[in-house]
């Protein structure tokens, strides 16, 4: 049996303005709730883009590239999250796309992402059992659009699922392509093979988004400077680090410190 439970990273209730909310083919390892409350912008996984629109409940799978922007004002309650199945996880990234929910759907759960915000700041144990509610049947309706998938695909998912859980554990570590396919006792080359045929993505690529999202994190909570954002997240020299970060997201990483750029609503 799957662990269906979920971890909250980070939400609330952001206001966004025109060129301060945008990315570009930002790597996405989290699962993102979108509920707009006024103005409208647009989110583009893959090749199709969505356009959010006030009173819209829009979900965006994991493990998918994700470009968004708005040309107005929004205001949007949102939330990252993890399901704790990496199997699961890993299921519903292969959805691909987001996904908005029908009316019926949104109009139960607004009132409860109405909550999202007071969750983050007070952690209130009796929002916490209404939001995790939502997250389960939002993630669960979703999941049903997907097409039934190929057992061969399952026992991959399944073999590959140490795998995984050793890359989010030691990511910052940099962690060897043979001391990662050790975990699931496969050569290194057997490893890689079957890693990217059933994730689309390689170990490496997937260690650095997840690198990646841990510095953006870090940056956007303007606690830490870039040098400490630099060694928490694996890099000795801050100057490399500014590097990559500048070409992964096209923004050096001292301006989202300042937050004089917002990559997504919050990290």
């Amino acid at each position: 049996m799957h662990d269906l439970g979920v971890t909250i990273s980070t939400g609330g209730r952001t206001l966004c303005r025109p060129g301060h909310w945008s990315g570009k083919n930002e790597w996405s390892h989290q699962v993102k709730l979108y509920h707009p409350v006024s103005g409208h912008a647009w989110v583009r996984v893959g090749d199709e883009v969505t356009r959010l629109r006030a009173g819209q409940l829009c979900l965006i799978p994991p493990h998918v590239k994700v470009s968004y922007g708005t040309s107005s004002k929004i205001v949007i309650e949102w939330l990252h999250f993890r399901l704790q199945s990496s199997l699961l996880d890993i299921r519903l990234g292969s959805l691909a796309k987001a996904h908005l929910f029908n009316q019926a759907v949104t109009t139960r759960w607004s009132p409860v992402c109405r909550l999202i915000e007071r969750f983050i700041q007070e952690r209130s144990v009796n929002d916490a059992f209404r939001i995790h509610a939502m997250l389960l049947e939002l993630v669960g309706l979703t999941l049903t659009h997907l097409p039934q998938e190929n057992p061969q695909t399952l026992l991959a998912h399944e073999r590959l699922a140490p795998a995984l859980q050793y890359l989010d554990d030691r990511a910052v570590k940099h962690p060897a392509l043979r001391d990662i396919a050790r975990t699931v006792h496969l050569s290194p080359e057997h490893f890689h093979r079957l890693f990217r045929a059933t994730f689309y993505t390689t170990p490496y690529q997937y260690a650095h988004a997840r690198r990646m999202a841990l510095a953006k994190n870090l940056l956007s909570e303007g606690l830490a400077s870039v040098k400490e954002v630099a060694e928490r997240t694996g890099y000795d020299d801050p100057f490399y680090f500014s590097r990559v970060f500048q070409r992964y997201f096209g923004v050096n990483p001292g301006r989202v410190r300042r937050g004089l750029v917002v990559l997504g609503p919050k990290p």
